[in-house]
């Protein structure tokens, strides 16, 4: 299954202070804190009940089977509450707050669809924060309530204090007394009124964070996988760079050296003979016609771990087309590009290209092969599918194994699987951004 992020996520904006007088911004926050708060109860009732109902009656029901599909719906009326959760908190100022999805598979039975939804991380937390969020809303709406009712009360007490009866029931204690008299409410109002922009920020921050943690994505974990990831990848490029320079190397000192080394040699003794011995001399030389063959064909052979000018002049179809042609065995090949993709995703795939046919022609004793590029959205595919004996695994040999690095260095994978009908299938991905 494929994974496909949305929403991507962007960092928290901090409260900034408009132009202007200090009370004007206190009255901004003050109207955007509550009116985030002032909705939280009915929300988080709605979310809870429903939810939690779902939940409960899809895991009875998982016994019959029924509650599979209501276990989906579950999950997906936590979706529709957590977009909704989502709008509200990124009106308090702090910046959007998103959650990444999977992508659903295409195609399939609608239970391969079903428990793709049941493996997406981000629906369960979706739904976690829709039942958790009850109890929190219930006590920060009861404090919203509770400081505004006793601010607006208070300041206006002295025009509504006058028409309420005397109540003898108050305690005779001086401090009650003067709470119960306008002055006491008055005073009571305006340090509610003047506390109320920080107390019912500190409270829809209480959500926020919730909201970040629940319904956000987590950008420091994933920040964190990226570095580690892009270490991985760095290792991984330098290791293969060193594989495939030991490996030139070594083939340069045992094959081509060792035979111009005998190759002078051989013209040397060609040159002494001619004079005394001339029939020797042209033997020698026929010789050396045989021996300058064999040498460049092993350097052509090693041409292989370098990219042939042909890729950097017409592209992956033509240099693919050419490893075709030079192939012992029948390959087909079909590119179905839009544009040119980027020089390193080209080098990335011929080497895959060069790699997978050298193998099938030396250990598949395969009749016929095909070779395949497509591009799906930012990523190139190369597919190399033969009908030999297969078997072939990246933990046989070093000829795939670095290939696997040298790919994953270029921020690809490799898989290599038997075929339905038997042979052997590699696909290697790029990205082609």
């Amino acid at each position: 299954m494929t994974t496909a992020t949305m929403n991507t996520s962007a960092a928290p904006v901090a409260h900034l202070r408009t132009e202007g007088p200090y009370w004007a911004f206190l009255l901004q926050r003050l109207g955007r804190d509550l009116g985030y708060l002032a909705p939280v109860l009915l929300t988080a009732t709605a979310s809870f009940s429903i939810l939690f109902s779902l939940a409960v009656t899809s895991i009875s029901t998982l016994i019959i089977w029924v509650g599979i599909p209501l276990g989906v719906a579950t999950l997906w009326a936590a979706r529709g509450f957590a977009v909704l959760e989502r709008w509200r908190l990124s009106a308090l100022g702090e910046g959007p707050v998103t959650g990444t999805y999977r992508s659903r598979p295409e195609g399939g039975s609608w239970m391969r669809r079903a428990f793709a939804d049941f493996r997406d991380p981000q629906m369960w937390r979706d739904l976690l924060h829709g039942i958790v969020t009850f109890p929190l809303g219930v006590v920060t709406w009861s404090l919203t309530l509770t400081w505004v009712a006793t601010a607006v009360g208070g300041v206006t007490s002295g025009i509504w204090a006058r028409f309420l009866p005397g109540d003898d029931s108050i305690p005779d204690v001086a401090i009650l007394e003067w709470l119960n008299s306008v002055a006491g409410m008055t005073t009571l109002g305006l340090l509610f009124l003047v506390t109320a922009p920080w107390v019912l920020t500190g409270l829809a921050r209480l959500h926020l964070l919730v909201g970040q943690a629940l319904l956000g994505t987590n950008e420091k974990r994933e920040l964190r996988a990226e570095v580690q990831r892009l270490k991985d990848t760095s290792r991984a490029a330098a290791s293969a760079e060193f594989t495939s320079l030991q490996r030139i190397e070594r083939d340069l000192h045992d094959g081509p050296q060792q035979r111009l080394i005998r190759l002078q040699m051989d013209a040397a003794a060609a040159e002494r003979a001619i004079d005394t011995d001339p029939h020797a001399a042209r033997e020698a030389i026929s010789q050396l016609r045989i021996q300058s063959a064999e040498a460049l064909a092993e350097l052509r052979a090693l041409t292989r771990g370098f990219a042939p000018p042909l890729l950097s002049e017409r592209g992956l179809a033509a240099a693919l087309q050419s490893l075709a042609d030079r192939s012992t065995v029948p390959v087909q090949v079909d590119c179905d590009l839009d544009r040119r993709p980027p020089a390193a995703a080209e080098t990335a795939l011929y080497f895959a290209a060069s790699e997978a046919l050298a193998n099938v022609a030396k250990h598949s004793q395969a009749t016929r092969a095909s070779a395949r590029i497509t591009t799906t959205g930012t990523t190139l595919t190369l597919t190399v599918a033969d009908d030999g004996i297969g078997g072939a695994t990246t933990a046989k040999g070093t000829g795939l194994r670095g290939l696997e690095e040298r790919l994953y260095g270029a921020g690809g994978t490799l898989t290599v699987t038997d075929g339905p009908q038997g042979g052997t299938v590699l696909t290697a991905e790029v990205p082609c951004e």
